[in-house]
C-alpha cells in the first residue's frame, strides 16, 4: 500500500537569486613579470548544461570583482557548479580553478529559507598552468582560493524538504523523492540496526533524531499522503484498520543479519485503555525504540510528537468531496484547514477584544478631533478663527488649519487670506441654514418653507441666477459634468514620461513644427516638457502655458497666411481661403489640428479664438444661415432679402451658381449638378438659400479644415467632444476674458504677509488702477497666459493641480518682483511705499522676457 500513494512534489524547481561578487585566486606564478589574468567564471546547474550563465572578463587581476546577479531554477537537491577561466587573446580560454556548491546542507541549515546569505566556497586548481606552480605552502588554510557567492529568495517549503532532512539524519545517501511521512515510507526505528548503526546514538544524533518526525511501526496503518489546502489530491482515503482487539498488524520486514527474520511487533494497544485517556477518539500514545512518545491519528493516518486536545466546543470535523479534513466553527459560522484548540480559540478571542477595544478608542478620538471647536490663544492679535474653522498642529510640530465645513486643510491662516468680507458676513435670516454638497458647493436650506437654493438669502448678496461661469447655474453645474467627462477621457488616455520640446522665440513657429510633426501623435499626450533654448527655466506647467500662449499667437502671422480675421469688426478667426500661396499649408493645418488639441488636452488656453462656424465644423453639426450674421455680413442680408421677397417678379435671373474671387482669379461654382441651367424661382428658393449658405462656408477650405482635423483627431478624438456645444467649446479653448477683482482677491493667498500687510494693500489698489489690458499683462507675468480657467481663479492650476494664486514676501526693496508660473506664484518685495511698488510691477510686467533658475 505504500508504494501506491503519490510521493510529494520535492523534484519542484525554485528560483534562486544569485550574485557572483568576486574571488581570492593563488598567483600562479612567483615571478615579477608575470602578468596577472584575465578572468571569468560560469556557473552550470546539476552539470547538464541548464541554467549556463557567464560572468563578464575582469582584465588583470588576482582579486577579481564581478558582482553579477543571476535568477536560476533550482531543485533542493541541486549541486551548482563554478568554474574560473583564464581568457586568452590567441588561444583557448584555460579552465584554472572550479568549485561545487551543495545546496542541500545549506538549504537544511537555514530550515529551507535562504535571504541574503554569503557563501565562500573553496576552489580546486585545475590544469597544469595553475596546479604546477602552486607550490604546497601556497595551499595552506590561509592561501586557498575562494569564490565569494550570495544566496537570496530561496525559500522551499517544510513538507519538500522533510524527506531531504529524514534521509540525512538517517544517514542514507540517496535524496531520490520519497514520502515526507515515515507513515508512508513504513521506516522504522530499527533500520539504523539493519544499516549496522549502533542503537545508542550519540548526543548530537539523538539532538538530530529529535526533530524528525516520530516513526510508525506498523505497515498496516494506511495513510494518505500529507495533505494541505496547497496540494489537493483526487485519491479516495482508505478505510481506517478496524479496532477489534482479534486484529494484529505486523512491522514491515527490515534487512538485518539474518535476511529471512523479520521483527514482530505486538498490536496496537486499545485507544480505550488508560493509557490513551484524555485523547481524542481515534488518537493512539505509542513509543518507539528511543523511548519517545509520539500519537497515531487513525482517523487521517497521521502521526505526530505533540499531544491531541479534543475540539472547542462548537467546532466539527469534516471532509471535503476530495477527502481533506476541515474544521467548521459554528460558533463563528466560519471554517479553517488548521486543527483549532482551546489554546488558540482564546488567543483569537483575546486578539479579537484587543483590536475592537483600540477600533473605539480611534474612533472616539476622531470623533472628539472632529467636533472640537478652533481653540485660539486670547491674546492673540488675529482674533478668534471664521466659523468652522479649527487650527491644529502635525507631528512635525508644523500649525495647520481645518475646514470642517468644506472638509479641507490648508496651511494657511485663514484670517490672513482672501478678502475681509468672507470672515464678516452678515447673519442668516430666520429659519435659514447653510449647507454644503458632497462636492463642497454650498447651499441654503429654508426651514421655513422647506426649500433649498443655491442663492444667497442675505441682503446685500449677489442675486440673479449667473454662476462662476457666467452662465446660469443649472447649465454652470451641467457644463461642469461635461468638463469632468472630458477630463476623466484625458487622464485614463495619458501615457507616462514626458516628451521634450526645445525651441527658440526667434523661431518658435518653425521649431514647433517640425518637432511636433516628427514624433507620433500618442507621444504629445505624455506630459510637455517645454525648453526655451538659451533659457534655464524648468517646467512645472508654467512654461508650457507660455508656449501655447505664445505659439498660437504666432499662427496668426500674416507671413504663413493661414488665418483671417472673420470680418472687419469679428476678430475671430477662420481658415484663409488663400493659404494655397503657401505650398506646404496642408501640413502646417495639420500641425494646427494637432496644436490645438493639445491645448484641450493638457487644459491650456491659446491666444485668440475661432469663429463660432468653425467650432460648429469641429462637432460635425449643421450650419444655418443665421449663422452667416457674424461673419459675413453683407453675404447674410443678401440671403435674407433673397427669402423674404419674390425672387421671379424681380426679375433677378438667378442660377444654382456663384462666383468666387480668389487671389485675383474669379471661379465660378456650380450648387448642384448641371446649375448653371438650373434657374432659381419660388419652388426651388429654399434649395437655393441652403445650398448657397454651406457653400459659403465652405468654399476654397475644403482641403484644410480636413487636415485640421485629421491633425486634431490624431490627438484628441472629435467623438470625446459629443458633450459639448461650440460655446462650452470656445471656453474651454480660450477661458474667460474679463476679470473679476473680487474673485481675484478672495481666491489670494499670503506668505509672509497678511491680508492687511500694506505692501499687499497697494498691490490690489495698483491692480485696480489697471486697465483690462495691463491686468492681463500681470496674470500672464505671473501664469504664464492671460487666459483664466471656465471657473474663474479659484481654478486656477500650478504644477500638481490647483494652485491659488500667491503673494509671498521675498527680498529687499531694491528688487523687482520675480515670478514663478509653475505655481502662480509673485513675489513681492517689501517696498516702502505705492509710487515704488507701481514703478517696479509696471516695470516687471513690460519689460522682463524668459525664465531663469534660482
Amino acid at each position: 500500500m505504500a508504494n501506491d500513494q503519490p510521493a510529494p512534489a520535492i523534484n519542484k524547481l525554485y528560483q534562486l537569486s544569485l550574485s557572483v561578487i568576486s574571488a581570492k585566486l593563488v598567483e600562479g606564478s612567483s615571478s615579477l613579470f608575470a602578468s596577472k589574468p584575465d578572468t571569468y567564471v560560469t556557473l552550470t546547474v546539476d552539470s547538464k548544461g541548464k541554467n549556463h550563465r557567464k560572468t563578464d572578463v575582469v582584465k588583470k587581476s588576482w582579486n577579481p570583482e564581478w558582482k553579477d546577479d543571476y535568477t536560476i531554477l533550482v531543485e533542493p537537491k541541486s549541486k551548482i557548479s563554478f568554474k574560473v577561466f583564464f581568457h586568452h587573446v590567441f588561444k583557448t580560454d584555460s579552465l584554472s580553478y572550479s568549485g561545487t556548491l551543495d545546496l542541500l546542507p545549506i538549504l537544511l541549515q537555514h530550515n529551507g529559507d535562504i535571504s541574503n546569505f554569503e557563501y565562500k566556497l573553496q576552489l580546486k586548481a585545475e590544469g597544469k598552468s595553475v596546479s604546477s606552480s602552486v607550490s604546497s605552502s601556497m595551499l595552506s588554510e590561509q592561501r586557498r582560493s575562494e569564490l565569494l557567492l550570495c544566496l537570496n529568495q530561496l525559500k522551499v517549503e517544510e513538507r519538500a524538504l522533510a524527506a531531504f532532512r529524514y534521509s540525512t539524519q538517517n544517514g542514507n545517501g540517496d535524496i531520490s523523492p520519497r514520502p515526507i511521512h515515515p507513515l508512508i515510507t513504513g521506516t522504522t526505528a530499527s533500520s539504523n540496526e539493519a544499516r549496522g548503526r549502533s542503537d545508542a546514538p550519540s548526543p548530537s544524533s539523538t539532538t538530530r533524531a529529535n526533530n524528525r518526525a516520530p516513526p510508525v511501526p506498523n505497515r498496516n496503518v494506511n495513510p494518505p499522503v500529507n495533505r494541505s489546502p496547497a496540494a489537493p489530491t483526487t485519491r479516495a482515503l482508505p478505510p481506517p484498520p478496524p479496532r477489534s482487539g482479534s486484529t494484529t498488524t505486523t512491522a514491515p520486514s527490515v534487512p538485518h543479519a539474518n535476511t529471512n527474520s523479520t521483527v514482530p511487533v505486538p498490536a496496537p494497544p486499545d485507544t480505550n485503555n488508560a493509557v490513551n485517556d484524555g485523547l481524542p477518539p481515534g488518537w493512539e500514545m505509542r513509543t518507539d525504540q528511543q523511548g519517545r512518545t509520539y500519537y497515531v491519528d487513525h482517523n487521517a493516518h497521521t502521526t505526530t510528537w505533540e499531544r491531541p486536545q479534543p475540539l472547542p466546543q462548537g467546532w466539527e470535523r469534516r471532509h471535503d468531496p476530495q477527502g481533506r479534513i476541515y474544521y467548521v466553527d459554528h460558533n463563528t459560522r466560519s471554517t479553517t484547514w488548521q486543527r483549532p484548540t482551546n489554546d488558540s480559540v482564546r488567543s483569537y478571542q483575546e486578539w479579537q477584544l484587543q483590536h475592537e477595544r483600540l477600533r473605539s478608542q480611534v474612533a472616539q478620538q476622531r470623533n472628539s478631533r472632529l467636533y472640537l471647536p478652533g481653540v485660539v490663544d486670547s491674546s492673540d492679535p488675529l482674533g478668534p478663527l471664521p466659523q468652522g474653522w479649527e487650527k491644529r498642529i502635525d507631528q512635525h510640530g508644523r500649525i495647520y488649519f481645518v475646514n470642517h465645513l468644506t472638509r479641507t486643510t490648508q496651511w494657511e491662516d485663514p484670517r490672513t487670506q482672501g478678502t475681509q468680507e468672507q470672515h464678516t458676513e452678515k447673519p442668516l435670516p430666520d429659519g435659514w441654514e447653510i449647507r454644503y454638497t458632497k462636492e463642497g458647493v454650498l447651499y441654503f436650506v429654508d426651514h421655513n418653507t422647506r426649500a433649498t437654493t443655491f442663492q444667497d438669502p442675505r441682503p446685500g448678496a449677489t442675486k440673479g441666477p449667473k454662476g462662476a461661469f457666467g452662465v446660469p447655474i443649472a447649465y454652470e453645474r451641467s457644463f461642469r459634468w461635461k468638463l469632468g467627462q472630458f477630463r476623466y477621457l484625458c487622464q485614463s488616455n495619458s501615457l507616462p514620461s514626458h516628451v521634450k520640446i526645445s525651441v527658440s522665440r526667434n523661431t518658435l513657429f518653425e521649431d514647433s513644427f517640425h518637432q511636433i510633426m516628427r514624433l507620433h501623435a500618442y507621444d504629445l499626450r505624455r506630459r510637455l516638457y517645454i525648453i526655451f533654448r538659451g533659457e534655464e527655466g524648468l517646467d512645472y506647467g508654467g512654461v508650457a502655458r507660455e508656449w501655447f500662449f505664445m505659439l498660437s499667437h504666432e499662427v496668426l502671422n500674416p507671413m504663413y497666411c493661414l488665418f483671417e480675421y472673420a470680418s472687419k469688426n469679428n476678430y475671430s478667426l477662420q481658415i484663409n481661403a488663400a493659404s494655397s500661396v503657401n505650398p506646404d499649408h496642408i501640413q502646417y493645418f495639420k500641425f494646427v489640428g494637432r496644436f490645438i488639441a493639445m491645448a484641450l488636452y493638457h487644459g491650456k488656453f491659446i491666444y485668440s479664438g475661432f469663429t463660432m462656424p468653425f467650432y460648429k465644423r469641429m462637432l460635425n453639426k449643421s450650419l444655418t444661415l443665421k449663422d452667416l450674421e457674424n461673419i459675413d455680413p453683407e453675404f447674410y442680408n443678401s440671403l435674407e432679402w433673397t427669402k423674404e421677397n419674390n425672387v421671379e417678379e424681380c426679375g433677378l435671373d438667378m442660377y444654382f451658381t456663384a462666383d468666387f474671387e480668389i487671389l485675383g482669379k474669379i471661379e465660378s461654382h456650380d450648387l448642384k449638378e448641371g446649375g448653371a441651367d438650373i434657374p432659381v424661382t419660388e419652388e426651388n428658393k429654399e434649395e437655393y438659400i441652403h445650398l448657397m449658405t454651406q457653400w459659403r462656408f465652405s468654399r476654397g477650405i475644403e482641403e484644410q479644415m480636413k487636415a485640421f482635423l485629421e491633425g486634431f483627431n490624431e490627438v484628441v478624438p472629435l467623438q470625446w467632444l459629443q458633450y459639448f456645444d461650440e460655446r462650452e467649446l470656445e471656453l474651454m479653448l480660450c477661458g474667460m476674458q474679463e476679470f473679476d477683482i473680487e474673485d481675484w482677491q478672495r481666491n489670494t493667498i499670503y506668505r509672509h504677509y497678511t491680508r492687511d500687510s500694506k505692501q499687499v494693500v497697494w498691490f490690489w489698489r495698483a491692480v485696480k488702477e489697471m486697465d483690462n489690458e495691463k491686468r492681463s499683462r500681470l496674470l500672464q507675468f505671473v501664469t504664464g497666459t492671460c487666459r483664466l480657467p471656465v471657473g474663474g481663479f479659484s481654478e486656477l492650476m500650478g504644477s500638481n493641480g490647483a494652485q491659488k494664486f500667491c503673494i509671498e514676501k521675498v527680498g529687499k526693496d531694491t528688487w523687482l518682483p520675480r515670478s514663478h508660473t509653475c505655481f502662480n506664484r509673485i513675489d513681492l518685495p517689501p517696498y516702502k511705499n505705492y509710487e515704488q511698488l507701481w514703478e517696479k510691477v509696471s516695470f516687471a510686467i513690460e519689460e522682463t522676457e524668459g525664465f531663469g533658475q534660482e
